[in-house]
């Protein structure tokens, strides 16, 4: 499976952040990523997308939980442009994607989790 884990940092999320971020860290933590079943990236987004880390970028949960530290500017929301740096960019073989594979995307909200498949 290639997961890409989307939170948002919007300032209407600020006060619900660190639970975003406590779930991430437990949905990263059991996944079976030290096999290399499974590759973990990290959008974070405002107003536009963060590619906070890739699909190629860690190999280890361990790293993966300590990339996990995102740093919360506030602004407005934009779902759409995150969602759309994923499908472009993050699930491309250029940045970690694997054919043939799962495509999950984890949208983590102030009150909805949203998870997609491919």
């Amino acid at each position: 499976m290639d997961v890409v884990l989307i939170l948002d940092i919007s300032g209407s999320v600020q006060e619900k952040y660190d639970n975003a971020l406590m779930f991430a860290g437990n949905v990263t933590y059991g996944l079976d990523i030290d096999s290399g079943n499974v590759r973990v990236g990290a959008v974070a987004y405002s107003s536009t997308p963060l590619a906070e880390f890739y699909l190629r970028d860690y190999n280890r949960r361990e790293s993966v939980l300590h990339a996990l530290r995102f740093y919360n500017p506030g602004g407005s929301t934009n779902t759409a442009s995150a969602l759309d740096e994923v499908l472009n960019t993050h699930f491309t073989a250029s940045y970690g994607a694997r054919s043939g594979v799962r495509k999950v995307q984890m949208l983590l909200l102030q009150r909805v989790l949203n998870v997609t498949y491919s």
